[in-house]
């Protein structure tokens, strides 16, 4: 995962919007501090904030489709861990801010509504 591209900086408070992609699927996310960081950057985290309806699907496959809010997504990926909890869209691994639904296990497929992502570089 690495920054695409910014899409509005603000350098008095250290803060952006930024596109995260692992070459094929991209986010956009909320990330401060943004000191010094540039195109090409790695992104050590995405994670979301206020993740709601998490629920499991049974197409295998990922989406990413940004709602009508700034930052807010409709989001499906691969189950990574079920205890920190992680999915995965493609390469781009998200960190669920609530945990998943105790009848989901790892390798399956949610479905979720996050209102915002943000990522640490």
């Amino acid at each position: 995962m690495y920054i695409k591209e910014f899409k509005d900086f603000d350098s008095d408070s250290g803060e952006a919007d930024v596109i995260v992609t692992d070459g094929l699927h991209e986010l956009m996310c909320y990330c401060h501090p943004i000191n010094n960081t540039k195109v090409g950057t790695i992104v050590e985290k995405v994670s979301t904030l206020f993740a709601e309806n998490i629920m499991r699907v049974d197409s295998q496959k990922y989406l990413i489709k940004k709602e009508s809010e700034h930052y807010a997504y409709l989001l499906q990926g691969k189950v990574l861990s079920c205890d920190e909890p992680l999915i995965g869209i493609g390469e781009l691994i998200v960190e669920l801010d609530k945990p998943l639904p105790k009848d989901i296990k790892q390798g399956e497929f949610v479905e979720l509504e996050v209102y915002r992502l943000d990522c640490v570089v």
